[in-house]
């Protein structure tokens, strides 16, 4: 875990990098287990006021690890994963969380991002949803955040037809604040960082909790039922196709499917 999140506490700020400068940053248990073990620790802290997320590389990550996907990725259940706790602890979770996200933002962690209280884009930025593309369906409580953040119109077009959309759109979506250069990106999330950490920590805690309170049911049930979906997509012939045509760089074949 250690040599995926990379923490550093400024003031009241716990700054968290992952990934690698050479690495496309991907998801797996490891890394569900690691973020939701800093969050763990953030949430005890009474020094931490906010986490600011970034990632190293080329980009800020590239969605599940594809190759997880065809050995089985959650060996044990949804319920026993990894992926399950991290879900648990980000709708428990009630500091502020600011991020900033350069190169591509694929599949979870374009959904991660709705999770966050500030977001920031670098110009340039590219999203994608290809859920439907791969066999699966929405996660991270997305099916629910999307259409409440996008409007449901927006919202089915980003899922349903899974193509890539800039930061421009992301923003139009909702999923992120601001679309700035790249070179301002990360400063502009450290400013908002500061900004927040000088505020009273009790009322910005209340505060949160209070402007989620009102959703906390709709997001619960919507992520009960994701992981029912996603439980069936990860074993389903869909999913299979979708995979080994990814990693044969071909186009995947659903004309037999029904």
């Amino acid at each position: 875990m250690t040599d995926i999140f990379h923490a550093e506490r400024g003031g009241h700020v716990l700054k968290l990098a992952f990934g690698v400068a050479d690495g496309r940053n991907v998801m797996n248990e490891a890394w569900f287990a690691g973020f939701e073990q800093q969050l763990y620790e953030a949430q005890r802290d009474a020094q931490t006021r906010v986490v600011l997320l970034y990632a190293l590389g080329e980009g800020f990550c590239a969605g599940g690890d594809l190759h997880g996907f065809q050995a089985g990725p959650l060996p044990e259940g949804y319920l026993r994963s990894a992926f399950a706790r991290l879900l648990a602890r980000l709708d428990d979770f009630d500091k502020p969380i600011v991020a900033a996200v350069h190169g591509n933002a694929i599949g979870g962690g374009t959904t991660l991002l709705l999770h966050f209280d500030f977001v920031f884009a670098a110009e340039g930025t590219k999203f994608q949803l290809p859920f439907t593309r791969l066999g699966l369906v929405p996660e991270f409580g997305s099916s629910y955040l999307l259409p409440l953040h996008a409007g449901m119109r927006l919202a089915t077009e980003l899922t349903l037809l899974g193509q890539p959309f800039d930061a421009v759109t992301a923003q139009r979506a909702g999923i992120v604040n601001d679309v700035l250069p790249a070179d301002q990106c990360i400063a502009r999330a450290e400013a908002t960082a500061a900004a927040l950490a000088e505020l009273p920590p009790a009322a910005m805690r209340a505060s949160k909790r209070l402007l989620r309170a009102g959703h906390s049911a709709g997001l619960t049930a919507a992520m009960a039922a994701e992981a029912k979906a996603l439980e069936t997509g990860l074993a389903s012939a869909e999913m299979q196709e979708a995979i080994a045509a990814f990693f044969a760089r071909r186009k995947p074949d659903f004309s037999h499917f029904s």
